[in-house]
């Protein structure tokens, strides 16, 4: 089974050896479960949007179809640059292309799983002198809108942070607060193992 990571920087993860970005580790934990079984791509592309990430959808994730796409948007849809007044991409905007980007999966034979991204501490401010994260919590809302409002499931790792009680210190690049160190792309890898196999589980019972 394909796994497809379509996302910005936090799937893309910088300059991480291929092994210690949080979807090597899935494909490690995957292969040990697994052997053979499961292939994960990683088509996570920095700075991106869930508007850019749907314009690519047909040159970087339909071709690896059928399989699961796991979609992890917007930490840049819910930028406001200095001088504006509105978001890269509105909370209204940033809900139907992810939800189009689900009806392209689920028309090429795939399916979606739409991930709560990780608790962040980006204090920067603002267009409109709003801090970043209090922007960012209606873009988190609306993902969990959307997981509410259409049958795909999710991954919810402030949730399972929380759970595992994960020290920001150490998951987070504390310069930006929002990319993930190597620990925390190891911790990152772990959790989508497991929100996964949950997701696969509840799919045989």
């Amino acid at each position: 089974m394909n796994i497809i990571c379509l996302g910005d920087s936090i799937t893309a993860a910088g300059d991480q050896p291929d092994c210690d970005k949080w979807t090597g580790v899935l494909q490690r934990l995957l292969e040990e479960r697994a052997p053979g079984e499961f292939k994960v791509y990683n088509r996570g592309i920095g700075s991106q949007t869930a508007g850019q990430g749907l314009e690519r959808i047909f040159l970087d994730v339909t071709p690896l179809l059928p399989g699961i796409v796991l979609v992890e948007f917007g930490f840049n849809d819910a930028v406001i640059f200095p001088g504006m007044l509105i978001p890269r991409l509105t909370v209204a905007e940033f809900k139907l292309k992810m939800q189009e980007i689900a009806r392209i999966v689920t028309l090429h034979g795939g399916r979606s799983v739409f991930i709560v991204n990780h608790t962040q501490h980006d204090k920067l401010e603002q267009g409109t002198g709003e801090l970043y994260e209090d922007t960012y919590t209606r873009y988190e809302a609306a993902i969990r809108e959307l997981l509410a409002e259409i049958p795909v499931p999710g991954i919810d790792l402030p949730r399972m942070m929380a759970e595992r009680r994960v020290d920001l210190a150490n998951f987070l690049n504390l310069d930006d607060g929002i990319h993930l160190t190597t620990e925390g792309n190891r911790i990152y890898g772990e959790m989508m193992f497991a929100g996964l196999e949950s997701i696969l589980k509840a799919e045989v019972m």
